[in-house]
């Protein structure tokens, strides 16, 4: 019971911290907000018992949320749909829910990313994991089902999974959604 308190408790505060970076801003918001916002006694050590400093709480927010997203993508599952249009939504859409689940994250990535380069490395580092681990793979296995050479995937995914992306920021930056 003790370390399921212990998740929770860190679980809490990751969210915590997360909600209040994304409404007052990474600068403002304190270490003492946070443990307060996730019912922890203010100033009492509780953070610090899981984070080293709210840039590790940011660091972890980006590493549960790549976690999560390669854990989703299973290409021995894509594949097995044996139509590339078929597979192509199902990553199409499996990105869109990810990305409206992290949606404060993302925002405060953009905002303020910029300004904390060990954050700035984790994000770079997760978005090359999802690369090599899941996209990359799929474009590979897709030309060679469909018999094409390519010498390179990885741009050829870029062409593919850009459009996506540049969706999902629009929507992050006001853009009005279509139907």
């Amino acid at each position: 019971m003790i370390m399921l308190d212990v998740v929770r408790s860190r679980d809490r505060l990751l969210r915590e911290a997360i909600r209040l970076f994304g409404e007052r801003g990474y600068h403002e918001t304190t270490v003492g907000d946070v443990e307060d916002a996730a019912g922890l006694t203010r100033r009492a050590g509780g953070f610090y018992r899981h984070f080293a400093s709210k840039e590790d709480v940011l660091v972890q927010a980006v590493r549960n949320m790549a976690d999560e997203m390669v854990a989703e993508f299973r290409l021995q599952e894509i594949v097995s749909l044996k139509s590339p249009r078929a597979e192509l939504l199902l990553i199409a859409r499996a990105l869109m829910r990810h990305a409206a689940a992290h949606r404060p994250l993302r925002l405060l990535l953009q905002r303020e990313g910029h300004k904390l380069p060990a954050l700035k490395k984790v994000a770079r580092a997760s978005n090359k994991r999802l690369a090599t681990l899941d996209v990359i793979p799929w474009v590979e296995n897709l030309l060679k089902r469909l018999g094409i050479r390519h010498a390179r995937p990885r741009e050829l995914a870029l062409t593919i999974f850009g459009p996506v992306l540049l969706y999902i920021y629009s929507i992050d930056r006001g853009a009005r959604r279509s139907a």
